[in-house]
């Protein structure tokens, strides 16, 4: 073998999404991505090719990591949006090689903290991590299914909305939404989601966002007063029928959320992953 390590700022894209798919193949959760996906996921996640490693044996890509970067209030943060090694060429330690070689660049660019996740069950890549110095911040549930919802009299006046209203947006929330819900992965993909509002008198009480193509329901809150009248419901309700009654994903939502795996589970939802979103100082 001649093993190198360098990042992925010259890589053709569609090679990087072959070796994607094929470490991706026999995992817990099998991805497949195509070109489209993976150019959207770039953008939507902030992904830094130059920020990216890869392994090659000779010039055969053989491994990756892709990180986003993005500014907090804390400092630059570097998040691992996806590591992946071929079957062939796994426990040889080629994801502590890619961090050895990608931790300068992050001291050097003064990265402050770097997360990821990975799901619960997948035992030796959560040791991996913790050798690394990663610790378990929360777990993050992934919910799937068809919605199941009763045809009830409309609860409040529902509309498509042009613009994020963030700071009333934000102002319904309980928890905290990871990277790939996060308010800048909304905005890079933006014309890729839907927006629906709930209004009673002319005032926002709730909303959701979610992109009618992948299904995938990104961001919903409801305010808090305004719960348990069914406007929950009511936005859902709007989603399945623009989705045609097809099955609908809403993921990494907060474990520590009871009320909203309780509503989601109401509406015929069921758990199908569990993530640990885990992080460490660079």
């Amino acid at each position: 073998m001649n093993i190198e390590i360098k990042n992925l700022e010259n890589i053709d894209l569609e090679e990087l999404v072959s070796v994607i798919n094929l470490s991706f193949s026999d995992y817990i959760v099998p991805m497949q991505l195509n070109l489209e996906k993976l150019r959207s996921k770039i953008v939507a996640e902030d992904i830094k090719l130059e920020l990216s490693t890869g392994v090659f044996d000779a010039d055969k890509m053989v491994g990756f990591m892709l990180h986003g970067l993005r500014e907090s209030d804390k400092g630059l943060l570097v998040y691992n949006a996806a590591t992946g090694v071929i079957p062939d060429y796994r426990g040889g330690g080629l994801v502590s090689a890619m961090y050895g070689h990608l931790l300068p660049e992050l001291k050097k660019k003064q990265v402050k903290k770097m997360v990821l996740e990975v799901i619960t069950g997948n035992h030796s890549a959560i040791k991996a991590y913790e050798k690394m110095g990663y610790t378990v911040d929360r777990k993050l549930d992934c919910y799937t299914g068809k919605l199941r919802i009763k045809k009830n009299s409309p609860v409040t006046l529902l509309k498509e909305i042009d613009g994020f209203n963030w700071a009333g947006f934000v102002s319904f929330w309980d928890t905290i939404p990871s990277w790939q819900n996060a308010i800048q992965t909304l905005e890079n993909s933006k014309e890729q989601c839907r927006l629906i509002g709930a209004y009673r008198d002319d005032l926002l009480v709730g909303y959701a966002i979610f992109n009618p193509t992948s299904r995938k329901i990104n961001q919903f809150a409801v305010a808090a007063a305004y719960r348990g009248k069914g406007i929950g419901s009511h936005l859902f309700s709007y989603i399945n029928e623009v989705v045609e009654q097809q099955e609908v994903y809403v993921y990494n939502l907060d474990n520590m959320d009871v009320n909203t795996r309780g509503f989601l589970k109401s509406l015929g939802l069921g758990e199908v992953i569990t993530q640990f979103e885990m992080s460490r100082m660079v």
